[in-house]
């Protein structure tokens, strides 16, 4: 997986200074994601700076991928949604930021995987500034923008964030508490290796499940980029921890592919699968919603995003979010390891 120091690289190149000069739209800070293997789709994010008129994006172009589509993500009671969006509005000496959680464009069907410091020429076409083309550079295969994952590595142990700060338990914990008296959910799946596998194969260390899709352009990777940070501050405590990732898409989510996509954010996490009825059930079990949506290849996968820490002895014990910081998390996990 590429290291924070390549995610610390520039920005994309923005337009020339002879289309600065005759153009009233920018495109800045242009910057993707490297593709794990067995991705199919990429994304892209930027910034669009207008001096000028009110316009309109209507369409992405770039020749790395069969064809470019803009999508709109919302998280809505913890439900991560995309959904495709024929144009974007550029409002007159305005500017639209396409970044994670948010507006984003997708490179479907790449024609070669995209790997970090490799430039994608985009070309934008307005309703009325017509055709401006712009790079945006590949950074690491989880970044959330070159400022945050660099903040994120090195944001103090010791920091609480503001958004789980209320979410602390009696026991010192950060992340939310799951009930006491509740039941601990399980899981019937498969590994890599084709090995079945249940909660009860993972006793005597830490685990950290997250449901999601190796196509996925947004949460998942940046999630799973989060989790890699946490296992690096961790240190010699990370291996006490298991990180599992459970595929909400099996049709396409091979063993094969989901054992190339985790292991390129850590070596050491692990892609569980199986049926669509045990996928189902797994989902059932831990409360994941999910469903998808659209039809043919480009299909898409609206699914909660909570991540699930089990302590040693297999007991469910506390519930992150996507405003988790990676600071609660190693904190937390720390806490849990040696108890």
């Amino acid at each position: 997986m590429a290291s924070v120091a390549n995610v610390a690289l520039a920005a994309a190149l923005p337009s020339t200074s002879a289309q600065r000069a005759t153009q009233p739209l920018q495109v800045l800070n242009a910057w993707s994601r490297a593709t794990a293997p067995g991705a199919a789709v990429g994304v892209v994010y930027f910034e669009v700076v207008n001096t000028g008129a009110a316009d309109e994006l209507s369409a992405i172009e770039s020749p790395v991928a069969q064809s470019v589509a803009m999508h709109a993500t919302t998280t809505v009671g913890g439900m991560m949604e995309m959904r495709p969006i024929a144009s974007v509005a550029i409002p007159a000496a305005g500017r639209v930021v396409f970044g994670p959680g948010g507006l984003h464009a997708m490179l479907m069907e790449l024609k070669q995987p995209l790997e970090v410091g490799d430039r994608v020429p985009l070309t934008l076409v307005f309703a009325h500034a017509g055709r401006v083309a712009a790079q945006a550079v590949v950074l690491g295969s989880g970044a959330m923008s070159a400022a945050a994952a660099t903040q994120a590595q090195s944001t103090p142990d010791a920091e609480v964030s503001p958004s789980m700060a209320q979410a602390r338990s009696a026991s010192g914990y950060r992340l939310t508490a799951w009930p006491a008296h509740a039941q601990t959910p399980d899981f019937t799946l498969v590994d890599a290796a084709g090995h079945p596998r249940t909660l009860k194969d993972f006793r005597g260390r830490v685990v950290v499940i997250f449901f999601g899709f190796v196509h996925c352009p947004d949460a998942c990777p940046a999630e799973l980029f989060k989790l890699s940070l946490v296992m690096q501050q961790l240190g010699p405590q990370a291996e006490q921890v298991q990180v599992l990732f459970i595929t909400l898409d099996p049709a396409r989510d091979t063993r094969k592919v989901l054992k190339g996509y985790v292991t390129a954010f850590d070596s050491r996490f692990a892609g569980l699968t199986g049926s669509a009825a045990q996928i189902d059930q797994a989902a059932r079990n831990f409360y994941v919603v999910y469903a998808r949506v659209g039809s043919g290849a480009d299909y898409t996968i609206d699914h909660s995003t909570s991540t699930f820490l089990i302590d040693a002895t297999g007991r469910l014990r506390l519930i992150g979010a996507t405003t988790t910081s990676v600071a609660d998390y190693a904190h937390d996990l720390a806490l849990l390891a040696t108890e």
